[in-house]
């Protein structure tokens, strides 16, 4: 697999109350939608999608278990190990009438999509959902690019109040979209590929599987039945690729037992 980076924190960045982003001293060769593996010694070692491809290596992530509340002690000029970039599927530049739909902190790996989108001059809509308002990001930065910014959360706070799908539907019904990208909670982004597939409208979609090696290896992150890896012949699948599959039913642990969405 080969040993890990170790490089500096350059930054850290609060970003909402339960997540901030690292901009690591490493420049790195991605793609948009490909990961890297983040490697803490005593801790252990996890996928992180790229928030930003622009310099130097950046990781937006939100605190949601052991390692990543570790991560959130680690101040800048602290160090930290990585892999990568990683992930064959990564997001395609298709369509003329464009949708980014985003979840929470699903709008991490998607930004720098939305960079490549704007360049070819693409119609783009971005929703983005959360919790509340105080959970949203990047919205000054979304609302000074040519691009339409809907917001939904979940308390009406900010934005329509209800869901990325919800919003998403009524887009759909007046058949002004034609590709969809989207990554955030994974039952958001069932619903979203079944409309998708009922409209027979494209999406891409980031998937998020427990993996250990990163690189094609040890088969943590397959997925039934195609057995397809998440960080091999993903981590961006089509909707038409995921069907019929564990998607949006189950996944798996680290020991290998299913866990229910």
């Amino acid at each position: 697999m080969g040993a890990p980076d170790i490089v500096r924190i350059l930054k850290v960045k609060d970003e909402t109350p339960t997540v901030k982003t690292f901009t690591l001293d490493k420049k790195m060769a991605a793609k948009p939608g490909q990961f890297a593996m983040l490697w803490i010694p005593g801790v252990g070692e996890k996928p992180f999608s790229f928030s930003s491809l622009k310099d130097k290596a950046e990781f937006t992530i939100r605190e949601v278990g052991a390692f990543t509340k570790k991560m959130f002690t680690l101040k800048k000029g602290d160090l930290i190990g990585i892999r990568g970039p990683f992930g064959d599927g990564c997001f395609r530049i298709e369509g003329k009438k464009v949708c980014v739909a985003a979840g929470g902190v699903g709008i991490a790996p998607l930004r720098p999509i939305i960079d490549e989108l704007l360049k070819g001059g693409r119609e783009l809509t971005v929703i983005q959902g959360a919790s509340t308002v105080d959970e949203l990001m990047w919205i000054d930065e979304l609302k000074k690019k040519k691009l339409d910014l809907l917001i939904a959360t979940d308390d009406g706070t900010c934005g329509s109040r209800g869901s990325v799908c919800d919003v998403l539907h009524n887009l759909l019904d007046k058949g002004e979209i034609d590709q969809i990208y989207t990554c955030g909670p994974e039952p958001m982004m069932k619903v979203i590929a079944d409309l998708s597939l009922e409209k027979k409208i494209p999406c891409q979609i980031s998937l998020d599987r427990y993996m250990k090696c990163g690189n094609g290896i040890c088969g943590q992150c397959c997925v039934d039945p195609s057995g397809k890896r998440v960080c091999k012949e993903g981590p961006v699948f089509t909707a038409e690729e995921l069907k019929d599959s564990e998607f949006g039913r189950y996944r798996r642990d680290a020991s290998g037992s299913r866990c229910d969405i």
